[in-house]
């Protein structure tokens, strides 16, 4: 039988010495020789392969996609009608989004990082609108390009959880933007019958060929201009919840268990 841990290794300075050198492995891993590499590579080479390789072929797997949208009527009145509304999504459902995006005037805010830089490049290939900013703290540049895009009638998508993570948990650009604008939240979530998952910190879904998809809408979030920054974590608390539960629906309607 083991022995049981002593009392020292639990003190809040040893746990502090552990987290601390926990940080500095992955910093060290991080900043690695073979990090370093795989990044100019990925500069160098992959990026510019992007427009040329990845569009076609998503384009052509998403014709094989069966998809089904539940809530035609919040399509039609919110996505697809003239007000605008703030779309958002999770980050790793970005490559399934292309079935709901595909015949909307939709900008899609990028993160500014160098991560951001390869997303742009693919979305711009595939014809969608970009606007690069962070989605945790919009600036006052990109909110007043966002307003006139909103005020054109247009759809502005995000993914909360962007776009580093950690996963599902909600920044509070959605509700910062809405607030400003004056424009509804529409949570958007997706379920996939058969995927292929990455390992990145999203579980990056992509579906296989002829796999079934599908869509489900949260009620749209409405978020008063006079709502203060501790509300502002309520309304991100909300879309969370609501995101979640969208997906919970999705995943049900295929008959399967969701794939968090």
């Amino acid at each position: 039988m083991a022995e049981a841990p002593s009392e020292e290794t639990h003190t809040p300075d040893a746990a502090a010495e552990d987290a601390w050198t926990y940080a500095r492995r992955d910093r060290s891993r991080r900043n690695g020789p073979v990090r370093r590499a795989f990044r100019v590579v990925r500069r160098n080479v992959l990026s510019p392969a992007v427009p040329m390789l990845v569009p076609p072929a998503l384009r052509g797997l998403a014709r094989t996609w069966r998809v089904t949208i539940d809530g035609d009527d919040l399509r039609a009145r919110v996505l697809e009608g003239p007000g605008g509304c703030v779309a958002v999504l999770w980050h790793g459902r970005m490559a399934a989004a292309a079935t709901i995006f595909r015949h909307v005037d939709a900008t899609i805010l990028v993160s500014a990082s160098g991560d951001g830089d390869l997303a742009d490049t693919l979305l711009s290939a595939l014809g969608y609108r970009t606007l690069r900013g962070s989605t945790g703290k919009i600036g006052v540049e990109s909110l007043r390009e966002l307003r006139q895009r909103l005020d054109a009638g247009g759809v502005v998508a995000l993914t909360p959880d962007g776009p580093r993570g950690p996963r599902h948990r909600v920044n509070p650009g959605a509700a910062i933007l809405a607030r400003a604008t004056g424009r509804p939240i529409l949570p958007i979530g997706f379920a996939v019958e058969r995927a292929k998952h990455l390992t990145s910190w999203d579980r990056f879904t992509i579906p296989r060929p002829f796999s079934r998809v599908r869509v489900a809408f949260g009620d749209p979030i409405e978020v008063p201009r006079a709502r203060c920054a501790v509300d502002l974590q309520s309304v991100s608390d909300e879309v969370r919840a609501s995101l979640m539960g969208a997906e919970t629906r999705a995943f049900g309607a295929l008959g399967r268990e969701v794939d968090w």
